[in-house]
Parts: structure tokens; sequence; C-alpha cells
């Protein structure tokens, strides 16, 4: 009576030797002393594996640290990799042990690792970057192909500096050392690439004794500019230039209004000599404005210009030249956008006052922040700003340093320094998703291929920039495939959905203002990559949906000129009355039409087309909203097509729709023209309210 337990026993443990037995410990590769700074988030990947394939559990531990856990965390993805995030705070300077530990079953694994905490503040053997100067350049795509970069470098006590491109690399730029502390960065943008008009440059500069300092340069690129065939209207910049009297640096505010939104801050060029009424903007310093208050529509932005007569003799005077520029992106998939420059404003700026910067703000000189106070650079960007002498004790979020601080004027003295490390208002670490990281291509043809499905996903505020970080993820066509992808945003940012080949090149993209992207395409097989890029310095959440098909890609149908606008976001933008004639449908490719219309008024469409036999049988239907399909028409249940909504099975179609209540100051309504079965055809259509 007791054997049968007993083999039953034996019999199990023989099946899960885990359970019974003792469990071989995991092992945890790759972990390395590390170097971090202060205000800046520490990335250490987990890299635990075990004899079974079973999924781990980490952990850490910091004995000599009181407060890691605010701080820091870990996330496992899918294929059970782990990643520790940790931001340290000033008090954190110095080296700490930290114990890593894999965990499986009854089975752990622990490795110790150094971690050196260093300040970026004040830190007077740190290089600096002299050039490039201001926060980025314009380059006229007419008038030179190719974008070329001076790299120049100062460093007290090394003669040898690694100055290197950070991530996000820029496809085909390529940086040429030129001595001990110079390089030169030379691109020249593809086709493809002058799609978009702006590209970060990130910049590095390691002595190897202080954190590496970050150059942030904007690189903006400029067409022949914008047609009058240009849906849309341009931005409007209002701005009133006044003469100051101050000590400090200049914020000069514009007010920007557009009637569909920018996407991107606008540009403030500036400079203090006379540029000319019609100013090359590429012989100005570039800097980059933040907005202060409003929205894409109709918001304040303002920057910073240094100072020009910081430490002059009071009653010095300059004259400061400078304009703003803004632009729009009404052409969702081209760049046919406006570009709005204001005049060149000119101020008089002299020396005195008696105003002094505040703590944190921003500075040029320790003249303006103020008797024992210093003008500090903070964090490895090289931005400078206010402090205050320790003296008179610390504000609440500042601590008093353990030892001298430097300015940028070489005054040492200790100074009440932020306790994150930073003057920007702390925000605390983003939690982000599990296909991290995945901010640039080539971090993406490292990871899992995106399976179809719907994911939950999340767009973190860069690093690098004013926006969120860039999400690349890796698909695999097997076959001829109809592709569709679908974006949607929680509105905290707006979000853009790209496709691009394995090399790099623009397939198509999704770029409208609001939250929700689709991309419907018919793809050969082969690797493609899909980038979510939000626009806004904030965590976004969004979901990406990704379906597909098999379907011929092999068509003889040429397409028109107008493409791509076969999806909502990539709709016409279509002031009434409308006419477009030489318009063509290729099978499973819409076009659709953006109408602005208002209540009480009768929204009317008229196709014309020549239908021989159902192979160019096209039809209308009317959305609202761009998800909503007001007139159904499908091969699957032809019942719901009607020929008084323009779904007839003749040539010609016509269609009219009284605008309810609700649209009193303007909805935007959607004509979609579709081929019936996937029918192609030629078309012109003609669209009224009235």
């Amino acid at each position: 009576m007791r054997i049968q337990p007993l083999l039953t026993v034996v019999l199990t443990c023989l099946a899960t030797a885990v359970a019974c037995g003792p469990t071989t410990p995991p092992e945890l590769s790759g972990l390395g002393d590390q170097v971090a700074q202060v205000g800046t988030e520490l990335k250490i990947t987990l890299a635990g594996t075990t004899h079974d394939g079973s999924r781990l559990a980490y952990s850490y531990a910091a004995a000599d640290l009181t407060d890691v856990d605010g701080n820091a965390d870990i996330t496992v993805s899918p294929d059970g990799t782990g990643e520790f995030r940790w931001t340290p705070l000033a008090a954190d300077v110095g080296v700490h042990p930290f114990d890593f530990t894999a965990a499986t079953g009854g089975a752990t694994t622990t490795v110790t690792i150094n971690i050196d905490v260093r300040s970026a503040i004040g830190a007077a053997t740190a290089p600096v970057f002299r050039q490039p100067l201001g926060t980025g350049t314009t380059i006229d795509m007419t008038a030179q192909p190719c974008v070329d970069v001076d790299i120049v470098v100062d460093d007290q006590d090394t003669a040898n500096i690694t100055i290197a491109q950070e991530e996000p690399l820029i496809d085909g730029g390529e940086l040429t050392p030129e001595g001990g502390t110079m390089a030169k960065w030379h691109w020249c943008p593809t086709k493809d690439q002058q799609a978009e008009s702006r590209y970060t440059l990130v910049l590095s500069a390691d002595d190897r004794d202080n954190p590496k300092t970050i150059k942030n340069y904007l690189v903006v690129l400029r067409g022949a500019g914008a047609g009058q065939s240009c849906p849309g209207a341009a931005p409007v910049i209002a701005h009133q230039a006044a003469d100051q009297t101050t000590n400090l640096d200049i914020d000069l505010v514009a007010e920007v209004t557009d009637d569909k939104g920018i996407k991107d801050a606008p540009l403030l060029y500036y400079s203090l000599t006379d540029p000319g009424p019609t100013p090359s903007l590429a012989a100005m310093t570039q800097l980059t404005t933040v907005k202060d208050s409003g929205d894409a529509q109709d918001g304040l932005w303002d920057a910073f210009v240094p100072s020009p007569v910081a430490g002059m003799t009071p009653g010095s005077s300059v004259t400061l030249y400078y304009v703003f520029v803004a632009d729009d992106d009404d052409d969702t998939m081209g760049n046919c956008d406006h570009t709005t420059t204001s005049p060149v404003y000119a101020a008089t700026i002299t020396a005195g006052g008696t105003l002094v910067a505040g703590l944190c703000e921003t500075c040029s000189d320790d003249a303006q922040c103020g008797a024992g106070n210093e003008c500090v650079a903070i964090g490895n960007a090289g931005e400078s700003f206010c402090l205050a002498a320790c003296g008179g004790g610390c504000a609440v979020g500042y601590t008093c340093s353990a030892g001298n601080i430097f300015s940028i004027d070489g005054v040492s003295a200790p100074q009440c320094v932020p306790q994150s490390g930073s003057c920007a208002a702390p925000t605390g670490p983003c939690a982000d998703d599990t296909f991290e990281e995945n901010d640039s291509r080539t971090e993406a043809s490292h990871n899992p291929v995106l399976a179809p499905d719907t994911y939950d996903l999340v767009s973190c505020p860069s690093a690098t920039g004013p926006n969120g970080d860039d999400d690349w993820f890796k698909i695999v066509v097997s076959g001829d495939s109809r592709v569709d992808l679908q974006l949607s945003g929680d509105g905290a940012t707006d979000v853009d959905l790209h496709l691009y080949r394995a090399d790099g090149t623009v397939v198509t993209a999704s770029t409208s203002t609001g939250g929700d992207e689709e991309i419907n395409t018919c793809l050969k097989g082969a690797t493609y990559y899909v980038k979510v890029n939000a626009y806004g310095h904030a965590r976004s959440e969004y979901l990406l949906s990704y379906d597909t098909h098999a379907e011929s890609c092999s068509t003889t149908c040429t397409d028109d000129v107008n493409e791509q606008d076969n999806t909502f976001s990539q709709a016409r933008s279509t002031a009434v009355p409308y006419t477009s004639a030489a318009d063509v449908i290729c099978p499973n490719n819409d076009d659709w039409y953006d109408v602005l219309v208002f209540t009480g008024e009768t929204l009317t469409a008229d196709l014309t087309f020549t239908q021989v036999d159902e192979s160019g049988d096209l039809d209308l239907h009317l959305y609202r909203s761009g998800s909503l399909d007001l007139t159904p028409c499908d091969v699957t249940n032809p019942s719901q097509c009607s020929i008084a909504n323009g779904q007839g099975a003749q040539s010609n179609e016509h269609t009219s729709y009284a605008v309810p209540t609700g649209c009193e100051s303007g909805c935007h309504y959607y004509v979609v023209v579709r081929g019936y079965n996937g029918a192609t055809n030629h078309y012109s259509i003609a669209i009224d309210s009235k």
C-alpha cells in the first residue's frame, strides 16, 4: 500500500528535477564596473541565463546608499533580459558597490560591481565644445548638397579628447578626427532623408576623467520652399522688438499661430552684426525655442540669447539682430509645407540695471548671478545656470557642494547645487515599455521581429532633444502582402508613424497633427522598419496595431501625383469648392479628401469616370473624424451599398450629406474614393458645401 505513493514521488522528481533536486545556479554575465553621472540615467543590461531556459527574477542592492529605490528600477524584456536604470542624485557622488542578483527556483547568482558616480556641476577640467556655436544650423539644400560641421573642443588638462557621434546616429553622417581636440562631421542627405527637415546630431567629448560632454546640434534642411498649391495656411509670427537695459540673458518671446498647428518648436536666429533684410540663416547663430504657454495652434515660444553686454561697463550697448522661423506640416507625406520667416528685428541692449538672475536661471557670466554666486555649467550639455553661495543655507532641493565649484569665469567656491543634478524640473524616471532599447534603427535591428498584433507602448522624453525618444520596430514581410499599421496615442503628445526599408529609405509616412495615424500599403517580401516618434517632451502612451495578409503587389497601375493620400491621416486638405482631375485609384488604394464643414451646410461630391465592367467600379464613402464610415459598402455585404450614397454599378457617382448639429464651429469630414472589390480606374472629382 505504500509502494504507489513512493513510486509517484520518484517519477515526479524524475520528471521535474528542478522541484526535487538541487537547482543549477543561473549565470549572470557581462557585468563590469560603471561610471555614472548625477542627473543622467544609467542603464545596465542584466543578461542572465539558466541551463533549462527558465525565467529569471532580477534584483539589486546598494548597502552604502539609503535612497536608491526612489530613482532606480529593473524591467524585464520579453526575451528575459533585465535592465537596471538609475538616475543618481548629487548626494550619491562617489564609488558604490552594487550587488545584482539573478534568481530561479531556489538558486541565485550575485555579481558585485562598483559604480563611480561623478558630478557634472562646475567640473573645471571637463571638455567644453567651442564649435559649433548655438544649438544648430540651417542648410539650404538648393544651394549646397552636403552639411559640414567643424568641431572644436577645449580641455584644460587633456590633450587628446575622444570626439564621437552618439545614438541615435544620422545615417550617412561621417565624423573624422582632426587632431586631439578637433573633428569634422560631413553628411550628404539622400532624397529620402530630405523628406524630413530636422535631424539632431549628438556629439560627445570624452576626456576619460569626467562624464562625457554632450552637444545636441539640430541640423535643419531647407528645400525650395512651399508652392501656392500646398494645403492649409502658413504660420503667423507676432513679436514686438524692444530695447533693454540689463545684464541678464535676453529673453525673446513670439506668438506663433497656425490653422492646423505647428509640429516642431520655432527657431530663433541671432547676430551682433546686421544680416541685412534677407539674412543668410546659416551665417547666424541658431537657437531652438521652448513653449511658454498655449498649444501648437496658438502658443508663446521663447529663447534666451546669451547676454552680449554682461561684464561690460554700465552704459555700454550693442545691437542685437534676430529673426524667428516657424514651419508647419500641412502636407503629411511630402514636403509641400509652409515656412514663415519673420522680419529682421533689431534691439539695443545696454549694460546696466539692478536685476540679477535667480537660482537655476540661465546665465553667461558670474556678474549676472549676484555677489558670491556663480554662473556654473550644470549637466553634460554645456548649459550654464546661476547657483548660490552656501553661507545663507541652501533652498529645499539643493545641498551645499562637498568642495569648491568652478564657475564658467574661473571663480572657485562652495555653492548650493541642485540635489537632482539638473536645473530642469525633476520628472522622475519614465516607465518605458519592454521593447527598449529601440531608439534607433540600428538598435531595432538587434531586437526580435514584431509579430502582427496590437501592442501597448510608451514614448519617453528624449535625453537629447525637446521631443520624445524615437521607437523603432523591425517587421519581416515573407512575401507580397497588404500591411496595415495603425497608431493611436493618448493625447499627451502628437505621435507620427513612418515606414522604412532596411536601407533606411522611406516607404511612406503618416504625420498628421493628431494622435491617430495609419499606413496601409502593399509591400514586397523583405525586412522593414516602423518608426514612431513623438512631438513633445512628455511620457506618452500609444497603441500600435500591425496586421498583414497576402496580396499581390504586382500591378501595372501607375498612381496619381497626389500620393500618399490613402488613409485619413494622409488626406488631402480640401478647401471647397474643390475640383481635381487626372486622379487614379489603384487596387486596394483609397484616395481621401479632408473637408471642413459646418452645421446647416450640405456636403456634395461628384465623381466622374467611365466604367466598362466591374473592374473599374469606383464608389464614394463618407467618413466622420476619420474612423466612422457613414456609408459602408463592401463586397462582403453589398446590401449596404446605396446608389444615393454614390455606390452604384455604373459610370459616375454623386452623393450629398446634410451636416448635423454639433458642427457650428466646424467639423472635419472625409470624402473617400474607393475601388469596389479592388477595382481600378481614372477619375475626376468635385467637392462642395453650401
